[in-house]
């Protein structure tokens, strides 16, 4: 595994030298992207997918006839000692969802 990361390593400082001969607006190099993580929170032996807590935001925002696709930015705060994750979207609309449960 070591001599695979030091050869991606020298790839990348080769093309950051090449690019910065290139002129004076090199670049920083290209990182590629990571798989997209799994966040889960266990709380007192619930667990729930972060994924999943967000999904029920938004059905219920959408349950209350708000528009699909008006969420421009949302906030969720997790509670797991309430059981309750709090929203809220838009910098306007709040509530709250159950944490753990459908």
């Amino acid at each position: 595994m070591d001599a695979i990361e030091e050869k991606k390593r020298e790839k990348l400082e080769q093309k950051a030298e090449t690019a910065g001969t290139a002129g004076a607006s090199a670049k920083e190099p290209e990182i590629p992207e990571d798989a997209a993580p799994e966040v889960v929170l266990q709380y007192r032996g619930y667990e729930v997918d972060v994924e999943a807590v967000t999904d029920r935001v938004k059905r219920h925002y959408y349950s209350k006839g708000y528009r699909k696709g008006s969420i421009k930015n949302l906030q969720i705060y997790m509670k797991p000692e309430e059981f309750t994750a709090y929203y809220v979207i838009n910098d306007g609309v709040v509530g709250k969802v159950n944490l753990f449960y459908d």
